[in-house]
């Protein structure tokens, strides 16, 4: 196959010049667009095109699609939506080079005129917050270059295309439900229940819970403001670590900085403890984990529950340190950033007094902007036996930057999925 870009001499002009027809437009049948959580929240990741005839693979190239305002990595063709690359097939994935990473996200109190730093300060327990509406991710493409079927035509360029509808490949593997507790109370919430339960045999749950920033009547809110909901259902994780994924939707601030918590903290609970006796749950491999407030909730959970996770991965949060020695034996693993004016304090306080106490705690720091590579070693360096207590600290970052990375460091997922509750 020649792929054809330029005419050169007119005495080729016959050769390989075709007519204005040859090259007509209207070849693409639908455009989709694919959406992936990042650590700073949903964005367009991809965008899938389906053609009316079967394109060689050959013929594809990177050059011939655009995306405004991003950077195409990689054009294939595709026998089946989301395959792999083939020789030939009626998909054209255009995967697009990720966003730079940004901690500018909603403010979770736009009506304080004297802001404390961020991670200090926070909203008031009960408060609405400020809830941003969800924005469906859309895309605009267009073709180029020129591409050929496994039939010879050859399909000149598209002008710039809209996307139709969206994928959401990892947000829409949940199902969204109603709590209601014993008071009549509800709580909304997102579940992803394991794929191919196996009779007879039971599963860890993880419990995920958000930010202030986050606190929203729309119930998916919490799946795309980051990674701390969809990591566990990524297709590699749940083929060695099948786990069922709660992620509750708050709607109002549910604890504060003054270490108050409100109803929801016990609801969850209760939540989770109704889901254990409907679905095929480990009791003995429930984890929690959370960031900012998620986190703080988490700890208060540790505190008032202490027998009821088998571990807990702390993101960003803190909590009293009065009254976190029932902290004592339970498995953490905390991440915190040094430039967070709210949780390096507290974490710090906290896990000095676990030392003091006679709880070995193993530490580690590393860049903010260090390669995930490099993260990983250094987390499955950290990992000694005996020992349940971990803190991994950011050199400089921010309070929301902690939580862009710590839902991809592995090892420390990995040891949190090793932890069982009464062991």
């Amino acid at each position: 196959m020649v792929k054809w870009k330029l005419c050169l001499g007119t005495g080729l002009l016959a050769a390989c010049c075709f007519s204005a027809g040859a090259f007509a437009a209207g070849h693409v049948e639908d455009v989709e667009a694919i959406s992936r959580v990042y650590g700073d929240g949903e964005k367009l990741a991809a965008v899938q095109l389906r053609y009316d005839a079967d394109l060689l693979g050959s013929s594809v190239a990177v050059a011939d699609y655009a995306v405004p305002g991003r950077t195409v990595a990689k054009a294939f063709v595709t026998a089946e939506p989301y395959g792999k690359a083939a020789e030939k097939g009626r998909y054209v994935q255009v995967e697009l080079t990720p966003l730079p990473l940004s901690d500018q996200m909603a403010d979770p109190h736009p009506e304080d005129k004297h802001k404390a730093p961020i991670g200090v300060g926070g909203p008031q327990l009960g408060s609405h917050g400020n809830p941003q509406p969800l924005v469906p991710v859309t895309a605009s493409i267009s073709q180029k270059g020129r591409v050929e079927t496994v039939q010879g035509r050859i399909y000149g360029g598209e002008p710039e295309m809209k996307s139709t509808h969206t994928r959401q490949l990892l947000i829409e593997k949940f199902t969204q439900h109603t709590f209601t507790d014993s008071d009549g109370k509800t709580l909304q919430y997102n579940l992803y229940v394991p794929e191919n339960l196996e009779k007879g045999k039971t599963y860890p749950l993880v419990l995920f819970m958000h930010d202030a920033g986050t606190v929203s009547p729309e119930v998916k809110a919490t799946l795309s403001q980051g990674r701390g909901a969809v990591t566990w259902v990524e297709p590699r994780w749940q083929e060695e670590h099948p786990c069922f994924v709660l992620a509750p939707q708050y709607d109002t601030v549910i604890v504060d900085d003054k270490y108050q918590y409100g109803p929801e903290l016990d609801r969850t609970i209760h939540l989770v403890e109704s889901l254990a006796s409907q679905y095929p749950i480990d009791t003995k491999r429930i984890y929690n984990t959370g960031q900012s407030m998620g986190c703080m909730t988490s700890i208060a959970m540790d505190v008032k529950y202490p027998q009821f996770f088998a571990g807990s991965y702390l993101v960003a949060g803190k909590w009293d340190p009065r009254v976190t020695a029932p902290l004592a034996q339970q498995n953490i693993w905390a991440v915190a950033a040094a430039g967070d004016p709210g949780a390096k304090p507290s974490i710090d306080t906290i896990m000095a007094q676990l030392d003091a106490a006679g709880d070995k705690v193993s530490r580690g720091t590393v860049a903010q902007d260090a390669p995930e590579a490099q993260v990983d070693q250094l987390a499955e360096q950290m990992i000694q036996p005996g020992v349940h207590a971990y803190y991994l600290l950011y050199q400089g970052g921010s309070h929301r930057s902690t939580w862009q990375h710590a839902y991809d460091i592995t090892p420390a997922k990995e040891w949190l999925f090793g932890q069982k509750a009464g062991v």
